[in-house]
């Protein structure tokens, strides 16, 4: 796929509710987590691939990392907006977590081997890509129309550069222990975040108890949420940390053509 940086600005109407998901509290409150993650670790991302940047000796693979570089920087930027736009409805309960983790990306680089920072950035890129297909494949037809745009777009990108953080560390560093061990630990470290911020959100807000059907409808919620994770993003995951896995290799959503020119079209037009 070509890598295409398009510079999209969403419009998030003032006042823009958590629960942005249908019927899905505890599942919108995921993704609002996963949203404030974003501007912490994608300038990290973004600061990783630049420090590596003289290590890489191959042309193409430079300007795909160049047009990585840019478009997580759009990423990062529409999601802080999107932030600031729910930020009124009680997410100041998890800002020790935000502290906490802006510390961690700190000391990541300024502690860490190259080689961490970049195998974590793999995790992350591995973990993303197998999110991106399952989110798509599994439908997203019950968001709010502001956040689905938002989310879909940065699935779009996410999947076109997919194979640039890979390429990066295999260039690098290539050893296939530290890939491993390493993504593993970013995954553990992004995703104790995302259940932690959303725990407390969820927790902040009594509505996703009085409005939604107490806590059976609350278990039976996670219960579905439970299934679909381990039915649909699970397998891709798992083989993310096999040694013969090449981000090349996965079966693309078949939406995916349609959307990709969709939001290259928005991007033009403004």
């Amino acid at each position: 796929m070509t890598i295409t940086v398009r510079r999209v600005r969403f419009d998030f109407p003032e006042g823009l509710d958590t629960i942005f998901i249908d019927g899905e509290p505890e599942e919108s409150y995921q993704n609002v987590a996963l949203s404030l993650l974003l501007p912490y670790l994608e300038p990290y991302l973004i600061r990783t691939m630049r420090a590596a940047r003289p290590r890489v000796k191959d042309g193409a693979l430079l300007a795909d990392l160049d047009k990585f570089v840019e478009q997580e920087g759009q990423h990062y930027r529409q999601h802080a907006a999107f932030n600031a736009a729910i930020h009124g409805r009680g997410l100041a309960v998890v800002k020790p977590l935000e502290e906490e983790l802006e510390d961690d990306y700190r000391r990541f680089l300024r502690s860490e081997s190259l080689a961490f920072n970049l195998a974590y950035a793999e995790g992350f890129e591995a973990f993303t890509a197998a999110t991106a297909c399952a989110m798509l494949e599994g439908g997203m037809s019950n968001w709010q129309l502001a956040a689905r745009d938002l989310f879909v777009w940065h699935i779009v990108e996410e999947l076109e550069h997919r194979t640039v953080a890979f390429d990066v560390y295999q260039h690098v560093v290539g050893s296939y222990a530290q890939r491993l061990r390493v993504g593993l630990f970013a995954q553990r470290h992004l995703l104790r975040f995302v259940l932690r911020a959303a725990g407390r959100l969820i927790h902040a807000d009594p509505r996703t108890l009085a409005d939604y059907g107490g806590r059976e409808g609350r278990r039976a919620r996670l219960r579905r949420l439970r299934f679909r994770l381990l039915r649909d993003l699970l397998p891709r995951l798992l083989r993310t940390y096999s040694p013969r896995y090449n981000p090349r290799d996965i079966r693309l959503p078949a939406a995916l053509p349609e959307l990709t020119a969709r939001y290259t079209a928005m991007a033009a037009s403004q």
